[in-house]
């Protein structure tokens, strides 16, 4: 009897303990539930980060131009580059015509599909696959071209100016025997350029009608922009009223593409707002794409104002080598006809340089056979222990990067590849492999609700034959 009372005073006693966890547990759901509710989690994303990018070109840029999605550069060893920001690709043309030898080109002006080169002798426009070249006859000085829709106007010394028409160079504006400094500019509508005497000449191409306006003393540049004629000194730019002459418009110096360099930064005309950052050199011609990068030539080199990784700044000389013969290559010299041999090969399908280029084999063929027995799973492998060799992008979507771990075992990633520590690969451009490691918080501080906060690495290959 004693032990009946005693075994059912232990199923009671049990089950009365089952109950009071229960009761906990559902307390404590309820509990979470109230700090769940009133929790609310965001994950910011991150703006994107523009900055002055340095862009390194195998040789020296000297003059360049834009139109649209296209920035136009010619270097010192005759390349003419071009940079498309739709395609997000380099491309190039070899002006290796044997007047470029003698007598290099001082003036280029891009149109839409169209590039023209300036040198002594002649003007040069390329077009799809046509060169065609204007000569000029051996009285006549060139100073300057500028484009005037899809065709060009060349500036002579003497103050006359020709256009071009399809394969004809037309004289449009008669010697006045005028000195004349440059400045040759245009919005369309006019063209204008600055003489030696104080004063700027200003036709109007629909009526043919050439005017004089006195410019104020210290003149060195003169623009069209916004409906305006600007004239600069180098410090302080002021626009002409029409009536009786010149009201202070902005600080700073025109640049082109209605742009204004100021030591706080680039901006255009007719906005106070910078567009830029302040920039330690001036400028000696800055363009604006349609995707609103800024781009600057100077004495320092070439820089452009950009997100960060959206544009390919390091060309190695390799690749330009790999486009002189393999992309494009002037052919002849004729005043009309095949000029140009172009295919669709561009920078993002050729390979990328990587570090001592003359005794490394090529880091994507087959591993050493050494260090196979120390390799590891890439997942297990942290980012911190791996060194950036090489990078080749493919067009086709099959970018990789190549890595090494401590002991010289050589790894390849690709984008999406998973790394130890919760990090992936997110992105692998020309010069540099994007890598985003995700950090979970909120599980330990019990307030019901967890975040991913993302770590960006950034993995470059270092600049000795390398880009």
């Amino acid at each position: 009897m004693f032990r009946k009372i005693d075994v059912l005073k232990s199923c009671l006693f049990t089950a009365s303990i089952f109950l009071m966890v229960a009761g906990c547990e559902n307390e404590q759901v309820e509990d979470d539930s109230a700090v769940s509710a009133t929790v609310q989690v965001q994950i910011a994303e991150q703006a994107p980060v523009s900055g002055w990018l340095e862009v390194g070109l195998p040789s020296e840029p000297i003059i360049m131009d834009s139109f649209g999605n296209d920035l136009w550069i010619l270097t010192v060893d005759g390349y003419l580059m071009k940079w498309n920001n739709e395609l997000q690709e380099w491309s190039a043309v070899e002006t290796d015509n044997p007047l470029f030898a003698s007598d290099p080109a001082f003036s280029l002006s891009a149109s839409n599909g169209v590039v023209a080169l300036l040198n002594k002798s002649a003007l040069f426009t390329f077009r799809e696959n046509q060169v065609v070249e204007f000569v000029f006859t051996q009285d006549v000085e060139p100073l300057s071209i500028c484009a005037v829709d899809d065709e060009f106007a060349v500036l002579f010394a003497d103050g006359s100016v020709s256009l071009t028409s399809g394969s004809d160079l037309n004289q449009i504006v008669s010697s006045v025997g005028k000195a004349v400094v440059g400045s040759f500019c245009t919005d369309s509508e006019n063209l204008a350029w600055l003489n030696q005497d104080g004063t700027l000449s200003l036709f109007n191409i629909s009526e043919s009608f050439l005017s004089e306006i006195s410019v104020p003393d210290s003149t060195v540049e003169i623009n069209l922009a916004e409906s305006l004629i600007l004239a600069g000194d180098g410090v302080c730019i002021s626009s002409y009223n029409g009536i009786d002459g010149w009201d202070s418009y902005t600080q700073g110096r025109a640049t082109g593409d209605n742009l204004v360099y100021t030591l706080d930064g680039i901006k255009e005309f007719n906005d106070p707002n910078s567009l830029t950052a302040g920039l330690p050199m001036c400028p000696v011609k800055t363009c604006i794409l349609s995707d609103g990068s800024i781009w600057s030539l100077s004495d320092g080199g070439l820089t452009v104002w950009a997100e960060i990784g959206s544009i390919e700044t390091r060309i190695p000389d390799a690749d330009i080598q790999m486009i002189r013969y393999r992309m494009a290559g002037q052919t002849g010299s004729s005043t009309s006809g095949e000029g140009i041999e172009t295919s669709d090969i561009s920078f993002g399908g050729v390979f990328r340089i990587y570090e001592s280029v003359s005794s490394r084999p090529d880091p994507f063929s087959e591993f050493p056979l050494a260090s196979r027995d120390l390799r590891r799973s890439i997942e297990d492998l942290t980012i911190e222990e791996l060194h950036l060799v090489g990078i080749t992008l493919d067009a086709s979507g099959g970018d990789q990067a190549m890595v090494e771990d401590a002991n010289g075992v050589a790894y390849v990633l690709k984008e999406g590849t998973v790394l130890r520590n919760n990090t992936h690969i997110a992105e692998i451009t020309g010069n540099e492999v994007i890598v985003v490691q995700e950090v979970t918080v909120g599980v330990e501080d019990g307030l019901g609700g967890t975040t991913s906060i993302p770590t960006i690495f950034s993995m470059r290959l270092h600049e000795e034959g390398g880009i």
